[in-house]
């Protein structure tokens, strides 16, 4: 016969095992209406830069090779930190990862038109330019809405 001593630990441990078994399973986290409201908020500044994505494509199109440049340093220098801020400090870590990665693309877009305009080449500013607006709009429809 078994000693009951040995037999106490492990009706514990199926009663542990059984009580874990029946919890209910945790929600994933969501967006509270305050979070979201910082959310769009923050989305609106990158939309007003989005906006103006077609000062960029006048420019190349004159052939404003020193504007270009100036233009992607200047009113869109703060889209790196507008992106960064919305990304790191507002969004869930469920929906950071493509978020980060439309906005690198972007940033690659933009790297890509600063290279064609130091090199003159229209052609390529304007392609890249392109992949440029494809990418913010990603972006942009990556980006958590109040519903």
């Amino acid at each position: 016969m078994l000693n009951r001593r040995s037999m106490v630990p492990w009706v514990i441990g199926l009663l542990v095992v059984f009580l874990v078994s029946c919890g209910s399973p945790t929600p994933p986290p969501t967006y509270s209406d305050a979070q979201l409201q910082k959310i769009e908020l923050s989305a609106v500044g990158i939309q007003t830069l989005r906006d103006r994505m077609d000062e960029l494509e006048s420019l190349i199109q004159q052939d404003e090779w020193v504007n270009i440049r100036t233009f992607i340093h200047g009113p869109l220098g703060d889209l790196r930190s507008k992106t960064n801020y919305l990304t790191q400090s507002l969004l869930l870590p469920k929906d950071k990862t493509p978020v980060l990665n439309a906005a690198k693309k972007i940033f690659d877009d933009l790297e890509d038109i600063d290279t064609a305009a130091a090199e003159g080449n229209k052609k390529q500013a304007l392609s890249e330019y392109k992949k440029a607006v494809v990418d913010f709009d990603t972006f942009l429809g990556l980006v958590p809405k109040n519903s």
